[in-house]
């Protein structure tokens, strides 16, 4: 049962009392607030899409509340994915008045789940073939596929290559990527990144963990060194992880980037993620269990989830989700984190 520590703050014991021997964390919602970066982003890239190829104006439609459905899914930590979605749902319906895109999304992003763009595609074909006959759905949705050409690199997408325009601007896209920007030469939306964890939380943290900090992010690794800026090197960049310089499979919630950093530490007790989505919570429990199944005769992985809700667009929302997938730590925000651990390990 959950414990309260004061009015923002809960505690789930779900196991026993903890003794943490490495703290890891994602970055986006946890270290750094991100509502007007990437949801920015994922907003002007479907702006962009839908208006150049339909000449319509619905970027109003896309809301934090939306974006956020998708993301609790388990199968949107990547926010490129998330724009590719919504232009493929509102292209594909583009016949819909406002009224009835908007009640559209939020449909598609409610049948979602954890394999992300599958589940969406599936559900919209559902929807298609509903309403019209078979081969009008496969001829439009084949030439809306196309135009998108999604998953696919930057260069070879224009969501891919779009969205990142977006966010990074035009030197960092040059440096990201070592070509020009196509299509947006405005303010990075990077630049929106707001730093949560404080030097007062870090100098804490690394008096008890040391050098025993890392972070496991669906970020590129620029694009957490340029937002984090002089805090980088104090979380330990060496033995962390940036999911977006790695192989699109490994993506949120494979467990591929904590357990490398598991092995790579070679520790093998309680250690703490921090996250702010369900994809991390599960991502931390499919690391666990792949961690112990390799491992049977060794000691015990425990992966505790601390799930932060306090940069979500609806916190209320988010607790009963972490609530209901028995996150074991539940705080509003990172700079709770050394007051929590003072009570539980």
């Amino acid at each position: 049962m959950y414990q309260k520590l004061n009015n923002n703050n809960f505690i789930l014991k779900m196991r026993r009392y903890f003794h943490i021997d490495y703290i890891i964390f994602d970055i986006d919602g946890v270290l750094i607030d991100v509502k007007n970066s990437y949801n920015e982003a994922i907003k002007n890239t479907v702006q962009f899409i839908v208006r150049n190829l339909i000449k319509r104006d619905l970027k109003s439609l896309v809301t934090d509340k939306i974006i956020l459905k998708f993301r609790q899914t388990g199968g949107f930590n990547n926010d490129a994915d998330t724009s590719y979605a919504i232009s493929l749902a509102l292209l594909s319906h583009q016949d819909l008045e406002n009224a009835n895109l908007e009640k559209l999304l939020i449909e598609v992003a409610e049948h979602a789940d954890e394999t992300g763009i599958e589940s969406v595609e599936r559900y919209l074909k559902k929807l298609r073939v509903n309403k019209i006959s078979p081969s009008d759905y496969l001829i439009n949705m084949d030439k809306i596929r196309s135009y998108l050409n999604y998953p696919g690199k930057v260069r070879d997408s224009i969501v891919s290559t779009v969205f990142d325009e977006f966010f990074y601007g035009q030197e960092l896209f040059l440096e990201r990527y070592r070509i020009k920007s196509k299509y947006y030469f405005g303010k990075p939306l990077i630049e929106n990144d707001r730093i949560m964890i404080t030097d007062n939380t870090i100098r804490k943290l690394r008096e008890r963990f040391n050098d025993k900090i890392a972070m496991v992010s669906g970020r590129s690794k620029i694009a957490a060194a340029y937002a984090l800026d002089n805090k980088f090197e104090l979380l330990n960049e060496k033995n962390s992880v940036f999911l977006e310089d790695e192989n699109r499979k490994f993506a949120k919630p494979n467990p591929y980037g904590l357990n490398k950093i598991i092995n790579k530490i070679n520790i093998r007790n309680d250690i703490l993620y921090c996250g702010d989505s369900v994809e991390d919570l599960i991502m931390a429990r499919r690391a666990e269990e792949e961690l112990n199944q390799k491992n049977p005769n060794k000691t015990k992985t425990n992966i505790i989830f601390c799930g932060i809700y306090g940069c979500s667009s609806n916190t209320d929302e988010l607790i009963n989700k972490f609530m209901e997938k028995k996150a074991d730590i539940i705080i509003k925000s990172v700079n709770d984190l050394p007051y929590v651990l003072n009570k539980v390990s």
